[in-house]
């Protein structure tokens, strides 16, 4: 997929519509966590002066493997080496404001069992990993193909509960901005196919145009006594970069009239030629 976007005729069309998926997902993502209109100082202020946010705007903390069961969802941030490491990040900020976190380590995971000091689990995707964070069918898909065991407590890592699945699809489901996600994800898997589709058609093109100078090559090289066809680099069929007057159609197709005229192809060999020239895209089809 990497080729597809760095390829000009895709693109700036396949990053265009990846882009609007985006926009609209992580908007949407980023307002299904409880936040508030409180304005307030920075999280050591807030501790000093106890305006914490109130507890139905933060994520609550799982501190026990009984507080989650199999198909909930969890948060998990890792805050060594940054300056949330100083304080309890679920007990001072918002939901909205964890889940928009930067400078941390912070992933979405859907556990999968528990035991009596651990939970093993799954990360998913979320919008924040891309646009092809399918929303419908959220945690549907996991990076894992082996569940990740955590301990709940150490130094720096902080678990949050965010609910079971499917309460989390219902909630995605009935946003406002739900359909318009929709439509932006619909369109992107399309543009996206369009561009495979696209790209397909052009390696097959460009095989049989690999095919058809490969048959010809000596021997039109043969009849000009120099190399008009070469081998790159890759191994493929390209005109020799010093004969800039026969890469024109007209006058590659008058040259080869010449060298049949001269005696230098056989009549097969003049066919074979003009046939290939064609499937190449080199010359027009034979009428």
């Amino acid at each position: 997929m990497q080729s597809l976007l760095n390829d000009p005729a895709y693109g700036h069309k396949l990053r265009q519509a990846y882009g609007e998926v985006s926009r609209v997902s992580s908007r949407l993502w980023l307002d299904l966590w409880p936040g508030d209109s409180v304005p307030r100082d920075t999280p050591q202020s807030r501790i000093m002066l106890g305006a914490v946010p109130e507890e139905e705007v933060r994520i609550p903390a799982v501190s026990e493997t009984t507080d989650v069961k199999a198909d909930d969802l969890v948060v998990v941030i890792d805050t060594a080496g940054s300056s949330h490491a100083a304080y309890d990040i679920l007990g001072v900020l918002t939901g909205r404001e964890v889940m928009g976190l930067d400078h941390v380590t912070l992933k979405v995971a859907r556990v999968v069992s528990t035991a009596a000091k651990t939970i093993s689990v799954v990360t998913v995707p979320t919008p924040a990993d891309g646009w092809e964070c399918d929303l419908t069918n959220f945690a549907d898909r996991a990076y894992d193909s082996v569940p990740t065991t955590l301990t709940l407590k150490t130094k720096t890592r902080r678990i949050g509960r965010l609910g079971t699945v499917e309460e989390l699809r219902q909630r995605i489901r009935e946003h406002a901005l739900f359909d318009e996600w929709k439509q932006e994800y619909e369109n992107a898997k399309d543009v996206q196919r369009g561009a495979q589709e696209a790209a397909l058609k052009q390696q097959a093109d460009e095989a049989r145009r690999q095919e058809a100078l490969l048959k010809i090559g000596h021997i039109v090289n043969q009849a000009l006594g120099f190399d008009l066809f070469c081998l790159n680099t890759q191994g493929q069929v390209v005109f020799s970069y010093y004969n800039h007057f026969l890469q024109d159609a007209a006058n590659l197709r008058v040259h080869m009239a010449g060298l049949h005229a001269l005696g230098k192809f056989t009549d097969d060999e003049y066919d074979l030629v003009r046939d290939q020239l064609a499937i190449a895209g080199l010359l027009p089809a034979r009428q």
